[in-house]
């Protein structure tokens, strides 16, 4: 268990509901430094004479009697009887008791992944092998967990080989790009982009000759499994948003962030070799609901209430958010990518036409 998670236990969890679940006795009173909890015994001394008290703002708590200070995690460890060496097992009774409270974890990529056939261009995963992450990722608040999450890496200097169509072998150079894989649902890599770093080329994602378009694909759309509602953007760092967005939030971790590379939705192949095609194949699987998070424009909401009409045509549940004029989600913070999400309208023909008549953005 990581420290981060740790951290986020003892920040979440409740101390009433643990007093409650042990039918420890309390009361909730005032003190000097806010709400605070007075609990009948102490954990450590055993005093039984409501000298403990336990703030809930500060996460902090102390003994009148036998002087001991607790946070959340020694008061656990303590009322639990874990000796020096169980720090581990109180961690393990943390999250139990998260979970019963309704706590989810972050999700992380479930699918394996297969390289299959395709060759990418020299370039290193990352994080790297030491956990060190590009600089340009950090700055956009992803770090190496989501860098991982996406399967991201970083071609220094690389070039993507290719043959024509007379058969000659040909080059395109990804030099100084993050490469960001697209797996078909089965987990299976299909092709790729190539994100410029320096942000002067005049082509900011090149995409590899030869290989399948990516608008065919989801962006990680291997991930949606075991969940009935994903949450759509448009290029890999929208979706990276909505991910850290929905993360921060319990009670939306279960959602799976996918990308639809740009305001559409493809359909109509005759093999369902499209992206209709594999939300419907995620259907079957379990997916029930799409809010779809494209950005906040006049074009860009037409674009959704289109592929809301068609995710609705499929037995899906479609859901409209609207994001603030002009923005997208890697460019407002993450309070507003939820706000956004939890406001989304389900999509019915006279939401449509309303937003269609009405388009604030326009």
């Amino acid at each position: 268990m990581s420290k981060e998670e740790n951290d986020e236990l003892l920040a979440e969890l409740d101390m009433e509901f643990l007093l409650e679940r042990e039918s420890i006795p309390y009361r909730v009173t005032r003190g000097v430094s806010g709400e605070q909890l007075q609990i009948k015994s102490c954990p450590d001394c055993g005093d039984d004479r409501w000298r403990m008290y336990f703030g809930t703002d500060s996460g902090r708590g102390n003994c009148f009697v036998c002087g001991k200070g607790f946070n959340k995690a020694s008061f656990v460890h303590a009322q639990y009887g874990h000796g020096d060496a169980d720090w581990g097992q109180t961690f393990v009774v943390l999250r139990e008791l998260l979970t019963e409270q309704g706590w989810r974890p972050k999700r992380v990529a479930m699918a394996a992944i297969d390289y299959g056939q395709v060759e990418l261009p020299s370039s290193s995963p990352l994080p790297t092998e030491d956990g060190a992450n590009l600089q340009y990722l950090e700055d956009r608040g992803f770090n190496g967990d989501i860098a991982k999450y996406f399967g991201l890496r970083w071609c220094e200097f690389g070039w993507w080989k290719y043959k024509d169509a007379e058969g000659v072998v040909q080059t395109q150079n990804f030099t100084n790009r993050i490469i960001i894989p697209v797996f078909d649902l089965d987990g299976e890599l299909k092709t790729f982009q190539g994100r410029d770093l320096t942000d002067t080329s005049t082509r900011k994602y090149l995409f590899p000759s030869e290989l399948p378009g990516t608008g065919r694909y989801l962006l990680n759309g291997q991930n949606v499994l075991a969940t009935d509602h994903a949450a759509m953007g448009e290029g890999c760092f929208d979706v990276a948003a909505i991910k850290i967005a929905l993360d921060h939030d319990q009670a939306t971790r279960h959602i799976v962030p996918v990308g639809s590379f740009g305001k559409h939705l493809s359909y109509g192949d005759q093999n369902a070799d499209d992206q209709l095609g594999r939300f419907n194949t995620l259907k079957r699987r379990g997916l029930k609901i799409v809010t779809i998070m494209w950005d906040g424009e006049p074009s860009a909401l037409v674009a959704a209430l289109n592929a809301g009409k068609l995710l609705t045509g499929i037995g899906l549940v479609a859901r409209i958010a609207l994001l603030p004029k002009g923005k997208d989600p890697n460019e407002v913070p993450a309070t507003t990518v939820r706000a956004a999400f939890h406001a989304a309208q389900v999509w019915t023909p006279a939401v449509d036409i309303r937003l269609r008549l009405r388009n604030p953005y326009a």
